[in-house]
């Protein structure tokens, strides 16, 4: 007996017999998956899906399960499974060989099968690679008969060929246009371009410069007293002057003066001015030599140039040469001699623009008369205007205004010891005399291009010769 039982010890050993508590059921062949009903979970899994009622049909009424049913040994792959026959009562479950991991090739799988698999009526399951890379039709229909697709389509494309058609249509025009100028206006196109290049932009010729609006012109001593700015305007002037009853040669009387000034701006620094344009009216005492009378006055023009324009600080400096032209009557002293040269600075500064009650503004101005024969005297000339610009509002102006004139050299045209200032050069015998005058007055702007001034001037140094007193008016119309 204990021979037998040693026996029985070794054959359980080896395998060879098995005892009969641990062997419950038919053994699952190696390496495959264990029955159903003895598998046991696996940590992670989750629990197995029931078993649905067999069909009697021919294909299982569930798809397979993509990853296979879990082994116990080598893992294996869904492709190396073989596929299991389908019985009535069990699910098909696809079985392929096992391999074991390390002999994986790098052949990528097949395309994953749709997971809810095909209907039972379909032949071969529909890849989902298939169902993505399928093209879906346009909602909109590509009809001309459909109404809305006229309105969605056709439209825009029919607006896009409308929108290039006009584009076409206005080149074509321009290239018309251009092809067919006249050689005319290319030669005025080409003088224009030559002319900007030179003066600057075209829209600025003959316009005043309005960058200095809150100046004013001054108004005693016109012919001579010359405002700074480039301007364009015409100045209608009427002067009346009062001669001195002590006046040995023409005995009292007075003096008339009827005439314009114009001026012409080319640019904002460039202008030509005629200073005086008109006539004189001359009337003399019982006791005068002269009978007096009334003809046109002497001629007197020149061009301009603003050498210093600072818009920032209100500062204006401008030079110019003024050509004394004495082509007027005998008869009102107009005549003498051929021709005087006026070179003259003017300059002008503004003060106070912040000031709530109004600023301020100095124009300053001297020049010295040339005769070019003997005929004609000589004199230096000086002037001084300041004016407030009354709580900045450019409208009303009270002004105060000094002109001082000194005669250098004699004339040879009359034996007079006398001269008449800027209203006569009777080329007296008058050198080393000179005399100082002060003017009060104003000026009232209705508009920038429409003001007029008025002065009242009296002698406060020196002989007064021809100059008792003088009134100055007038109007400026201005661009």
């Amino acid at each position: 007996m204990r021979l037998v039982g040693w026996l029985i010890v070794a054959a359980i050993a080896t395998g060879t017999v098995r005892p009969a508590a641990a062997q419950s059921g038919p053994l699952a062949p190696a390496g495959g998956p264990p029955p159903r009903e003895s598998r046991e979970p696996i940590l992670g899994e989750p629990p197995p899906e029931p078993v649905a009622a067999p069909r009697q049909t021919t294909q299982s009424s569930r798809p397979p399960n993509v990853l296979g049913p879990p082994v116990r040994g080598v893992p294996v792959r869904p492709i190396d499974r073989e596929p299991l026959p389908v019985s009535s009562g069990t699910v098909a479950s696809p079985s392929e060989t096992v391999t074991p991991i390390g002999s994986y090739d790098s052949t990528p799988a097949p395309v994953r099968r749709a997971a809810l698999g095909a209907p039972e009526s379909a032949g071969t399951p529909i890849s989902s690679q298939s169902l993505e890379s399928s093209s879906h039709p346009s909602p909109v229909s590509s009809d001309k008969s459909d109404p809305v697709t006229d309105l969605l389509v056709n439209r825009s494309t029919e607006k896009s060929k409308s929108q290039a058609n006009a584009t076409s249509t206005k080149s074509r025009t321009a290239a018309t246009s251009a092809s067919t100028a006249n050689f005319g206006e290319q030669v005025i196109d080409t003088v224009d371009g030559a002319m900007v290049n030179v003066m600057g932009d075209r829209h600025d010729w003959f316009r005043s410069d309005h960058a200095f609006d809150n100046f004013i012109s001054p108004v005693s001593s016109p012919f001579l007293f010359e405002d700074p700015r480039s301007l364009s305007e015409v100045r209608p002037i009427f002067m009346y002057q009062k001669i001195p009853g002590n006046n040995s040669t023409f005995q009292g009387g007075d003096t008339w003066f009827f005439g314009l000034q114009a001026r012409v701006a080319i640019t904002e620094r460039l202008s030509f001015t005629m200073n005086k344009l008109g006539g004189l009216s001359v009337s003399t005492g019982n006791d005068s030599l002269y009978d007096g009378g009334t003809g046109f006055a002497e001629l007197w023009l020149g061009p301009k140039y603003t050498i210093i324009r600072n818009e920032q600080t209100g500062t204006l400096l401008a030079g110019g040469l003024q050509f004394q032209i004495p082509i007027g009557s005998s008869s009102v002293f107009q005549d003498t001699g051929s021709l005087s040269l006026v070179p003259y600075i003017t300059f002008g500064q503004n003060f106070g623009r912040d000031l709530s009650w109004g600023s301020f503004n100095t124009l300053l101005a001297t020049g010295y008369a040339i005769s070019t024969d003997s005929q004609r005297s000589d004199y230096y000339w000086l002037s001084a205007h300041f004016d407030w610009d009354v709580f900045n509002n450019h409208r009303f102006y009270p002004l105060v205004e000094f002109n001082w004139m000194y005669y250098t050299t004699n004339g040879e045209a009359r034996p007079v010891p006398t001269e008449g200032r800027d209203l006569f050069n009777l080329g007296g015998q008058a050198s080393q005399t000179g005399m100082v005058t002060v003017a009060f007055g104003g000026r009232f702007k209705l508009t920038e291009s429409a003001q007029i001034g008025g002065a009242f001037e009296i002698p406060i140094a020196g002989p007064r010769q021809m100059f008792d007193y003088r009134v100055t008016v007038d109007f400026i119309l201005r661009y």
